[in-house]
């Protein structure tokens, strides 16, 4: 760190534009490879006024094509393969974008990097590259070898938004969160949607509303019979851990912690108490204590939590994860893993099996490019052990690719895979079987 600390001070010889400066820092704070460390543009460089490549891309193999074209060409459809962008291939665009922003992918860890990269494929371009008016792109078309070139006009936010509603209304995904749906009434599965953990509103510091809206999803399921729960958390990219254990005491066997230690160094001490907040000394003290390293632990870290006896699932668990599956949903999903429970279906999660670096957080603004750095303060290691871990993160038991037939009819490819695994019958760990409590003699 400290010799490419040096290397990138060295380039800094004379004044620069703001763009290349920005280029210059970020490998710095890309080399940490924590998801949870990001560094962003200062306040208002992406806003209303930015440009946008007018379409969405999606890869099959090493190829890339148009899966969703919000440009005033309509004559771009779903399933053209998309070859360069301002004469530089997709495929090197795409390499040079997953190095140089790392949010939300912990370690060397490629497939955070690949799904963020290319679900958020036009922000991550504005952003690395800067607003355009307009880009040129050469393509082909279906079953056609011919090379074709054109030149598209950029999308603000609002445009692109509005034609994306107007043209794919069918094909948004409007399930809220902690939805239940019943897909096999044959084999009695049912899919939960988890797309987040965070909280559902700012009047809602203890949860109550996720709570409520947990419980009424395992109501429906026990009353629905489902003996097989799928739970879809593709794309969650995590949020508050107390909700993420709230979840799992729906299907774990025993009382559990969720962390093995939350530990913070000396320093971060300064960042959670003020001088214009004098509460904030005594809330600290509260939740942490002096540890043998000289650092601060959680007084809460080992914090017990009891499985729930009523609306306990303890049928068949598929999990539907990728990339994206991040932070306190690795945490469920590790979890899980370590008891030794659920079949994985789709790609690898972003965040490690161990753990992670989040819970505090200080964002440093740099003083003259306004350039901001968001850093995590606290270490949080999962209460796992560590040889039933199946990789660095949680690796799926059923890899999942997109096919080109599933991206021109935008099928849902991984609950297709798992449904087919449900009906031939196909489990990677058996639940656990709890005899219920009895009363000791």
């Amino acid at each position: 760190m400290e010799q490419l600390y040096d290397s990138l001070f060295n380039r800094l010889t004379a004044p620069m534009p703001y763009l290349t400066f920005y280029h210059t820092v970020s490998p710095l704070v890309a080399a940490i490879k924590d998801g949870h460390t990001n560094i962003t543009h200062r306040r208002n460089y992406i806003g209303k006024q930015t440009r946008y490549i007018p379409f969405f891309i999606r890869p099959v193999g090493d190829q890339y094509y148009i899966s969703h074209n919000v440009s005033t060409d309509t004559s771009l459809h779903r399933g053209y393969e998309l070859l360069t962008i301002n004469d530089r291939p997709v495929g090197e665009l795409h390499r040079e974008l997953m190095e140089a922003d790392r949010s939300g992918s912990d370690g060397d860890n490629l497939t955070g990097r690949r799904q963020w990269s290319l679900v958020q494929f036009a922000d991550y371009y504005a952003a690395w590259y800067g607003s355009a008016d307009s880009v040129t792109i050469s393509y082909r078309a279906i079953g056609d070898t011919t090379t074709r070139r054109t030149s598209l006009r950029c999308a603000s936010l609002q445009r692109f938004r509005a034609v994306m509603q107007r043209r794919y209304r069918n094909e948004i995904d409007r399930r809220p969160n902690l939805s239940v749906r019943v897909v096999d009434s044959l084999t009695r599965t049912a899919v939960l949607r988890v797309s987040s953990f965070m909280n559902v509103g700012k009047k809602d510091p203890f949860q109550w509303g996720f709570n409520r809206r947990l419980k009424r999803a395992f109501r429906q399921l026990r009353d629905e019979g489902v003996q097989n729960l799928i739970v879809d958390m593709q794309g969650n990219g995590g949020g508050v851990v107390t909700n993420s254990a709230n979840l799992l005491r729906y299907w774990m066997p025993k009382p559990f912690t969720m962390m093995a230690r939350e530990e913070m160094n000396p320093a971060a001490r300064q960042e959670l108490v003020t001088r214009w907040n004098p509460i904030s000394a005594l809330h600290f003290s509260w939740q942490y204590k002096r540890s043998q390293a000289g650092g601060f632990a959680s007084r809460s870290a080992r914090w017990r939590y009891r499985p729930r006896q009523h609306l306990a699932f303890r049928g068949n668990l598929y999990f539907m994860m990728n990339g994206a599956s991040f932070s306190a949903t690795t945490t469920v999903l590790a979890k899980t893993l370590d008891a030794g429970m659920g079949t994985y279906i789709g790609e690898a999660s972003g965040s490690a099996y161990w753990g992670d670096f989040a819970g505090h957080f200080k964002t440093i603004t740099l003083p003259n490019s306004r350039i901001q750095v968001r850093i995590p303060l606290k270490k949080l290691t999962h209460a796992v052990t560590a040889d039933r871990a199946n990789g660095f993160t949680v690796e799926p038991d059923f890899t999942v690719t997109r096919s080109y037939d599933d991206l021109l009819t935008n099928r849902d490819y991984v609950l297709d895979y798992t449904l087919r695994l449900i009906r031939e019958g196909v489990v990677a760990r058996q639940p656990i079987r709890t005899r219920p409590l009895q009363a000791s003699r």
